[in-house]
């Protein structure tokens, strides 16, 4: 005797949770598939632009290859195929790179300018003592007959 549970709603069994990973894998190669494509076109772009912001991140890259070539070569050889045929993938690497390094280098001289405060443009005004004779208060009459309370204050 087999016994069924009533359950309220949508029932998943095996065959709906395949076809449900089956979708989310079609939709994430379509997701990276065009992502890919458009950074093709793009990428070229984000290398000048890394150039413009900072280009020691693309001159420190070669130089990593090259160091990387002469100590290990099929390493290096590796890392250069991948620059030349993953280019889509380098160029952005490298540009979201230089923005950090120019945030980084904002945050720090921001820190510094509140640490040691910030040099302003100053025009110096002569300065001459005040040529007025200066103000004289008038005196205060001291009250007679007060309280008990004001003897402490005469002297």
């Amino acid at each position: 005797m087999t016994i069924y549970r009533k359950t309220s709603g949508f029932r998943l069994n095996g065959i709906t949770g395949v076809l449900i990973l089956v979708g989310f894998i079609v939709a994430m190669y379509f997701i990276i598939k065009y992502t890919l494509i458009a950074l093709t076109f793009v990428a070229p772009l984000l290398l000048i632009a890394t150039l413009l912001i900072d280009h020691t991140v693309v001159t420190n890259y070669l130089k990593w290859i090259g160091s990387t070539l002469k100590s290990n070569w099929p390493l290096g050889v590796g890392a250069i195929l991948f620059t030349i045929f993953g280019y889509a993938l380098v160029f952005p690497f490298l540009f979201g790179k230089a923005i950090l390094k120019k945030k980084f280098k904002q945050a720090k001289q921001q820190f510094e300018n509140e640490r040691q405060g910030e040099l302003i443009d100053f025009e110096e005004i002569e300065s001459k003592p005040n040529q007025e004779k200066p103000l004289e208060l008038p005196e205060l009459k001291k009250q007679t007959g007060g309280s008990a309370y004001d003897k402490y204050f005469d002297s």
